[in-house]
């Protein structure tokens, strides 16, 4: 078959297993009983448990506030309590901060708070208080410094970090940090070595160390610098393209305005630092700390909407990114991820007119055009879609680049659909001239031939042929499998359909597919509980019109 175009979460107590001890159960000081009309202590516990590993984070930290109620004194539970509400964004959180003491996150929440109010040189002895070892010890000394700097303390706070700039592995984050506390406070002198430094450690500069650096060299004067480390950025970060002209003209402006924003840019770095599944809850809560410091920090919800998609919730990720508005410097990088994420709900329309905005402020760029092509093809509307892959190709010149089999392949499945097999089959050649080997491709040919009932042989080698470079890709399997029944090896295509619905025991056309071989092996039993298997399985209409046509046709043979 053709491929179509389109985390597990942990519970609470899993990251207080990473940041301090954590009782199991909720054995606390006195068995609790709850009242009339309210719910008990376990099956708050319980509720709230479950409503945190299901990602309903609201509702497990009104169930944690509801089990605390009824056992203040249980610290274990108020641990879990204290982090669901910080999934939440609960104003609960400060009140239980306050009863935690050294844990981490508890600190950091009161150290916030300061912030805040105003008081930094609060905040700087409230962070002082975390432990320096840890994960969350790496991110000590930044707070502390910055939280100095906020209260006047700058060469205390330069101090701290400088001692700190060739330590693995935040060595060259102390020196950047260094460089814009002493840029913040207008020592240029001083930042230049810094920066210099910082700069150093990294082959490719990141987006925020670019950002940074080339900040800083615009406002000296050094214009050509900062265009270059922002070019070399984009490089190696090419989805950021869309975003290099606005970064370019924002470097005039220092990248960090308060010592506040140096927290959250604190709490940034460390979130963008760790990315072990055990630390995801960690990374959102850091997140969320820079977010809530700092609502403006762009980098921050970009990153938080990639960490909502891989925990499988792209709304959350979509509605995030609809915060970016297009002033912004990263606005053209957050449509596209934004258009992707709609693309892949079936809700891609509306972003159509931004996309179309977007081309034609980049001239040069074909990711809005071919964003917006996938958009109508995805939703049926291939004339639209070729005609905007059309234009990408247009804006690649004669000799395009390796990555443009994208393009043929995209509008070779429009023509497809607009019953051009002509030129689908010469896109889908062009592509493959791009790109020898590429597995989608391969099996879009094999497969299409396999469906005109030409050149079978030539079809199931180019689907083998994609099967060694993707073998576990249950489209492609389901090709082999339909081939082989296109050229009579019933036995054969048997035994590889199992393997594809195997590997896609949800599709629709691929258990379909097995139905049909089971009709052709004589098996019609089979084959009708198989149709009936596909059809339950909610295919589109064309495919839901051949099993339909199929269980009626078996019916009248009955």
């Amino acid at each position: 078959m053709i491929p179509a175009s389109k985390a597990l979460r942990r519970a609470a107590c899993s990251l207080v297993l990473l940041l301090s001890s954590c009782a199991g159960g909720v054995a606390g000081s006195a068995p609790a009983t709850a009242g009339p009309g309210t719910m008990s202590l376990y099956g708050a516990f319980m509720a709230g448990n479950y409503a945190a590993g299901t990602g309903h984070e609201a509702a497990a930290a009104r169930l944690f506030a509801q089990a605390i109620a009824l056992d203040p004194g249980n610290q274990a539970l108020l641990r879990q309590g204290f982090v669901t509400a910080l999934l939440a964004g609960s104003p609960n959180a400060p009140a239980l901060a306050a009863k935690l003491g050294t844990d981490p996150l508890a600190i950091m929440v009161r150290g916030n708070a300061m912030m805040q109010a105003g008081d930094d040189a609060k905040a700087a002895a409230i962070f002082a208080t975390m432990a320096p070892d840890g994960v969350t010890g790496l991110i000590r000394p930044l707070l502390v410094a910055w939280a100095e700097t906020g209260a006047g303390e700058t060469d205390r706070a330069i101090e701290l970090l400088q001692g700190l700039e060739t330590t693995p592995p935040f060595g060259p984050v102390y020196a950047l940090n260094a460089g814009l506390i002493a840029d913040l406070a207008g020592r240029a002198v001083q930042a230049a070595p810094f920066y210099a430094q910082a700069e150093q450690a990294f082959q490719a500069p990141n987006l925020r160390l670019a950002e940074a650096i080339a900040s800083f060299q615009a406002r000296q004067g050094h214009r050509d610098r900062a265009d270059a480390l922002l070019v070399r950025m984009v490089a190696s970060h090419p989805d950021l393209s869309l975003a290099l002209r606005a970064l370019e003209q924002d470097a005039a402006n220092p990248m960090i305005g308060s010592a506040k924003d140096g927290v959250a840019e604190a709490y940034l770095t460390l979130a963008g630092s760790i990315n072990q599944p055990q630390q995801v809850l960690l990374r959102q809560i850091l997140l969320g700390f820079a977010l809530g410091l700092r609502p403006d920090l762009t980098a921050a919800r970009l990153v938080r909407a990639d960490l909502d998609i891989a925990l499988k919730h792209p709304e959350n990720a979509a509605a995030d990114l609809a915060k970016i508005g297009p002033d912004d410097p990263l606005y053209g990088p957050a449509v596209m991820q934004r258009g992707q994420i709609l693309d892949g709900l079936g809700q891609g329309a509306p972003l159509l007119p931004a996309l179309a905005a977007l081309a034609k402020a980049h001239p040069h760029n074909t990711a809005p055009l071919t964003l917006a092509a996938d958009i109508e093809r995805d939703a049926g509307h291939f004339q639209a879609a070729r005609s905007l892959y059309s234009r990408a190709l247009a804006r690649l010149g004669p000799n395009p680049p390796g990555n443009a089999w994208a393009l043929y392949y995209g509008r070779a499945i429009a023509e497809d659909k607009l019953n051009d097999w002509p030129a689908a089959e010469a896109d889908l050649h062009r592509a493959l001239a791009l790109q020898p080997g590429q597995p989608f491709v391969l099996n879009y040919l094999g497969y299409s031939d396999a469906l005109h009932g030409v050149h079978l042989a030539q079809a199931q080698a180019m689907i083998e042929q994609a099967l060694q470079v993707d073998p576990n890709e249950g489209a492609i399997i389901d090709s082999l499998g339909y081939v082989l029944l296109r050229r009579g090896k019933i036995a054969e295509a048997m035994k590889v359909q199992i393997r594809a619905v195997q590997a896609a025991p949800d599709d629709a056309e691929v258990n379909a597919h097995l139905a049909d071989i089971f009709a052709a092996a004589g098996n019609r039993l089979a084959a009708r509980n198989q149709w009936a298997r596909a059809l339950a399985l909610h295919p589109d209409k064309a495919e839901a019109a051949k099993i339909e046509a199929h269980l009626k046709h078996e019916a009248a043979g009955s």
